[in-house]
């Protein structure tokens, strides 16, 4: 990922802050492949004749997953069977060692974990970035140090990878824009090496920014299209769009003249919430037509892991932004970033998974085919015994750790309760990592817990451990990070921002995690 910041447009991206698996689909028809085969040992042969990889570079193994081949709106494989990509980012290897208090991790490693099917993750794909690419980079040592590595790796797993052009910036001939010049360097560089390896996708350009206009986009990059297919003429092509690719509804009408090109969107929580009328327009109504990879997407909640580009919770936007594209096998994904380092991470700094309302282990979960649940639903907390100081009607205490996050399994306070005080006793004395607290109710507004704080109690006694003020979120995850806890409680000073509904909380639940 780039190391500038970013603006917070639709569609911009964070800035950092320092054996096969396919997934077979339903099927349908069988695969016909468009193109005339073509014999790549020979077009490599003729590549290295003519100049375009020099003599020392050695073409690619054949590979170790099936050719992917497009076919109206789907992806699929040899057979004809619907492939759902689903996998992963890895930070850029060139980028791996920038971060001082992050204790980084090889990129070999990362995409060894990605893969491990044993470990939970099981991608079918990892999306490798390339950064650090001009007009006069040495292609040679950069593939040699950045890529092949990693190619192989792919291979020896029988994993896609996702070779990806990353840039963000400018297209065209303004100045500080990247040349199609620059472009086609590379890929005339790079497809003659890997046209062959059938593991191997082709990302043509991350994230073209301005000019933002599809049909000066196509104009642009057509041509860098058809000269990658004079030497990699069977392997699949992501094409991304103008304003960091969220503008593909222009291939709509004027495609990307090539019969094996799925089309890129990448989205986050600054675009709105993903609700399926929002997720429609954007991508999801295309999709229905031509083929659709969404090779970014993520959120933290706000904090430190998290900006305002990618500012969002599991429960409010990762929860209903995968109930869509679970509804729309067709689309694969990718998501950002398995990583400690660039925003919205998966792990903290010293490499712990984050789960809750932050994106890690959801995204795990999702890849192992989990249930898509909320965090509020499932914790460490469920069935534990509640006292509270007050109850309104038949809210009880118990409802906060019941796992259930519909607006009839809420405590609620008693009007005329200045401070509603939630205690929680835990089964057994355990290590807390963070607390989930879910407030609101659904179509209110201005009634989530605006100040609370949350105390914890060891054999040590009690301990606040964080004082919240001025919230608006309807699930905030607070951090604990405390051993030995056998009670914690919720303190609330100021229950509600609204002016006209009563002045009593009104909380989901507390989901106490380890």
């Amino acid at each position: 990922m780039p190391k500038t910041s970013r603006s917070a447009e639709a569609g911009a991206r964070p800035a950092q802050r320092g054996a096969g698996r396919t997934r077979g689909k339903t099927m349908f028809r069988p695969h016909r492949s468009r193109r005339t085969a073509l014999a790549l040992t020979g077009l490599v042969a003729a590549a290295l004749a003519l100049g375009a990889i020099p003599a020392t570079a050695t073409a690619a193994p054949t590979g170790s997953a099936p050719a992917l081949q497009v076919d109206g709106n789907w992806i699929r494989d040899a057979n004809g069977n619907g492939v759902t990509l689903q996998g992963v980012s890895v930070l850029a290897p060139e980028q791996n060692d920038l971060c001082e208090y992050c204790n980084s991790k090889p990129t070999s490693e990362l995409i060894d974990l990605a893969a491990d099917t044993a470990a939970g993750w099981n991608s079918d794909v990892v999306r490798l970035p390339v950064t650090e690419i001009s007009s006069t980079t040495d292609l040679a040592a950069y593939d040699a140090q950045y890529i092949a590595p990693y190619v192989d790796q792919a291979v020896d797993l029988g994993i896609y990878l996702i070779i990806d052009l990353h840039l963000v910036r400018d297209y065209g001939d303004a100045a500080g824009a990247v040349p199609q010049s620059m472009v086609k360097r590379f890929w005339d560089y790079i497809a003659p090496i890997y046209g062959g390896t059938s593991n191997v996708i082709f990302e043509v350009f991350n994230e073209p920014i301005n000019p933002a206009n599809w049909n000066t986009w196509k104009d642009y990059i057509q041509p860098v299209v058809d000269s990658i297919r004079t030497t990699a003429p069977d392997t699949l092509l992501l094409m991304g769009s103008p304003q960091w690719s969220t503008m593909l509804n222009g291939a709509l009408a004027n495609p990307v003249e090539d019969d094996n090109l799925a089309y890129v969107y990448h989205i986050y929580p600054n675009q709105g919430s993903p609700t399926e009328a929002l997720l429609d327009s954007k991508f999801g109504n295309a999709a229905d037509q031509i083929p659709v990879v969404i090779t970014e997407f993520g959120w933290n909640p706000p904090g430190e892991f998290s900006d305002v580009i990618t500012n969002g919770t599991t429960s409010n936007w990762g929860v209903p932004f995968r109930e869509y594209v679970d509804a729309h096998p067709w689309i694969g994904w990718q998501a950002w970033i398995l990583d400690n380092f660039w925003k919205p991470q998966m792990f903290d700094y010293d490499w712990n998974l984050m789960g809750g309302e932050y994106q890690g282990q959801f995204i795990k979960s999702w890849l192992a085919g989990e249930p898509n649940v909320s965090p509020c639903e499932t914790h460490d907390a469920v069935g534990a015994s509640v006292q509270v100081s007050s109850v309104y009607q038949s809210f009880t205490g118990d409802n906060l750790t019941d796992g259930d996050c519909t607006n009839a399994g809420r405590w609620i306070s008693a009007v005329g309760d200045t401070t509603p005080t939630a205690t929680v006793t835990l089964a057994s004395a355990q290590d807390v990592s963070s607390v989930g607290v879910y407030s609101g109710y659904s179509g209110g507004t201005g009634v989530v817990l605006v100040d609370f704080t949350i105390e914890v109690h060891t054999s040590a006694g009690w301990q606040q451990v964080a004082a919240i003020t001025g919230n608006t979120q309807a699930a905030r995850d607070v951090t604990v990070g405390v051993s030995g806890v056998d009670q914690i409680r919720l303190v609330v000073t100021n229950p509600s921002a609204s002016t006209t509904e009563a002045k009593i909380a009104r909380v989901y639940e507390l989901a106490v995690r380890g």
